[in-house]
């Protein structure tokens, strides 16, 4: 087993050396290592979701008026849309001797499918991590020594979904979209959001998941709209706790500078401690007309992973 762990890390190492090397001769970081301290101190792995607090919980509630519950999460299958050698599998095995009353479940997939959130050790920047964190010092094959997710509290909050989409008068926004920060004003304007605070969670609904309506699984895995590095830094400069949308990195693709990679993970994740949602089935919130709601997302604490499945759900 311990063999196999080992082949799956190197595997999965090639693919991201790979990409990082395709644009050799730029540097494919846009944070310093120097500004990812955190500022709740020295030992906090915990990062933005330190403002997570009983009256953020309780002025949330008062957005319950229906007490409608929509989850946001996508199914988990083998044809759950993964990127490159990725892939969900279940096995499930019944006992011997039950005269098939049993049923048990085991599975082999990499997390990052399906609905998650990244926990702040999933990217980095030059070998650094959040709160000034080296990759040598905290990460080794049987699980992280720091940064695991079993840190990421329970998120319980005010949730802002961003109709991007509806904003172009679209129902699908071309891959490679980028969202700039005029995007997102124009979006709390024409939805009627005051303002985004401290504690907030924000999704961005671009209409992606519509090329999987018609099987288009290739397209949709090719790239993808959103926010880009302004976005990034006005969201955090905004206290929000996490950023989500519905695609399967957040963040538009191809990057908008050749040679980065994933920046607005750099700048949300290594630099601000705030977490990204990927995969959210922000097209149900449209549906709905939601634009502010009761926002519940429970990661799993898995000891020492860089990110978790989570069924986030949204409550009017």
């Amino acid at each position: 087993m311990k063999n196999l762990i080992i082949i799956v890390t190197i595997i999965i190492a090639s693919v991201y050396k790979v990409d990082a090397q395709k644009n050799n001769n730029i540097s494919p970081w846009v944070v310093n290592p120097k500004d990812m301290a955190s500022k709740y101190g020295q030992s906090d792995e915990k990062g933005a979701t330190n403002q997570l607090n009983p009256n953020l919980v309780i002025s949330s509630l008062k957005l319950v008026e229906n007490g409608e519950v929509v989850s946001l999460a996508i199914d988990l299958d083998r044809n759950t849309p993964a990127y490159g050698w990725r892939r969900f599998e279940l096995i499930v095995s019944q006992n011997e001797g039950t005269h098939h009353s049993n049923n048990e479940d085991v599975i082999f997939a990499p997390i990052n499918t399906g609905t998650q959130i990244d926990g702040l050790a999933h990217m980095g920047v030059d070998g650094h991590f959040f709160n000034g964190n080296k990759g040598e010092d905290i990460q080794q094959v049987s699980g992280l020594k720091k940064l695991g997710v079993e840190n990421v509290p329970p998120i319980v909050t005010r949730g802002i979904l961003l109709d991007i989409a509806a904003l172009k008068g679209v129902e699908r926004l071309p891959i490679g979209t980028l969202i700039t920060v005029e995007d997102v004003i124009a979006a709390m304007k024409r939805q009627k959001v005051a303002e985004i605070k401290e504690g907030d969670v924000v999704l961005f609904h671009t209409g992606h998941r519509k090329l999987l309506e018609v099987n288009n699984t290739s397209e949709f895995l090719s790239g993808q709209p959103g926010p880009g590095i302004a976005v990034a830094e006005f969201l955090a400069s905004k206290g929000v706790v996490a950023v989500g949308g519905d695609s399967g990195s957040v963040e538009v693709m191809p990057f908008e500078k050749q040679g980065i990679l994933f920046p607005v993970h750099q700048i949300l994740l290594a630099k601000h401690g705030v977490h990204l949602l990927e995969n959210i089935a922000t097209e149900r919130l449209v549906e709905k007309g939601w634009s502010e709601f009761l926002f519940i997302a429970t990661p799993l604490p898995i000891v020492g992973s860089s990110s978790s499945w989570i069924n986030p759900i949204a409550i009017r």
